[in-house]
């Protein structure tokens, strides 16, 4: 196990450099330029010499290879620079900004799992009577309908309808836990609907798979009972390739809350990159990119060690 780890680290490690570096090169390609932003944009015609006294202050007038190494050497010690709009350190306005988006994502993932696990295995258990198309038509609904329509409905259907729920904003748990749930169900709900939809197709397909072979016959001959078989058999080797969906599905959600932070207000990290995308913030571009494939990373070494806990024949050296 400790040399998989070793080997595993490295590889991340070398994974990690090629997407921040790739995007460390990249995002100099965005139209657009800060020194602008920061003068007012085009409509305040700043001169040459103003804009290139931007640059000097900013470090934008320096080689691109050089502040590359710079950068380089100081995400190594933990630090990603300020931002080029506020002047404020971006590892901690970071680390601020991940933990709200944590509080939308780990719920949205709570709820997933809850619902399309348990709804899985009923559609599978009782194939052929009316909650198994049921529960696939779920399934298609959530799949094919998008984050920005799910959204604007449930607001439009619990906040301006009903007005059980605030329609968007952000509460700090700290203050009043309350409050943040209740601005907290919304975009929770709407950041679960593919997830959910994903992990009860997924539990219902891995589930009759595992019923039809032959050990589960084998197992029923020798007389054990049908909940014994089920759930010791059945339900273990089926959700090894769940397993792999649900990791999957957060690392997705990272992609789907962009538009579930811009729809609900959410202050999280995806809404703090769309602020730095805007404004041509590039130490924030570079540090939210690094964050997330960070996650990313360390999602799917947790999927491969899972894995040894539901199936004891997988071993790693």
């Amino acid at each position: 196990m400790a040399a998989y780890l070793l080997r595993r680290s490295g590889a991340a490690a070398t994974l990690l450099w090629i997407v921040v570096t790739f995007v460390f090169f990249a995002i100099y390609l965005l139209p657009g330029d800060p020194a602008l932003i920061i003068l007012g944009g085009l409509e305040s015609h700043p001169s040459a010499d103003q804009v290139a006294a931007v640059h000097r202050e900013l470090g934008l007038d320096r080689p691109i290879v050089v502040r590359y190494a710079e950068w380089l050497g100081r995400v190594v010690h933990g630090d990603m620079g300020h931002s080029l709009i506020t002047g404020l350190p971006v590892a901690k306005e970071l680390v601020v900004r991940l933990s709200r988006t944590l509080e939308l994502i780990v719920p949205a993932t709570v709820l997933a799992a809850c619902i399309g696990l348990p709804a899985g295995v009923l559609a599978a258990r009782r194939r052929g009577t009316a909650l198994d198309p049921f529960v696939t038509a779920v399934a298609l609904l959530g799949f094919s309908v998008p984050a920005f329509v799910i959204g604007p409905t449930l607001v439009a259907i619990f906040s301006l309808g009903l007005h059980v729920v605030p329609s968007e904003g952000y509460v700090a748990l700290t203050e009043s836990p309350g409050a943040f749930f209740s601005y907290l169900i919304l975009p929770a709900c709407t950041l679960a609907a593919a997830p959910l939809a994903t992990t009860m197709r997924m539990t219902r397909s891995s589930v009759l798979e595992q019923l039809s072979f032959d050990y589960v016959r084998t197992a029923r001959s020798k007389g054990l009972g049908e909940r014994w078989v089920f759930a010791r058999h059945v339900l273990r080797n089926a959700l090894l390739p769940v397993i792999t969906i649900v990791g999957l599905q957060v690392g997705a959600m990272f992609a789907g809350s962009v538009i579930v932070e811009t729809v609900f207000n959410w202050p999280g990290m995806n809404l703090y990159l769309l602020q730095g995308i805007n404004q041509r913030d590039y130490p924030v571009i570079q540090a939210v990119v690094l964050v997330v494939a960070v996650i990313f990373v360390l999602v799917n070494l947790l999927i491969d060690l899972a894995y040894t806990v539901f199936d004891p024949r997988i071993r790693y050296g």
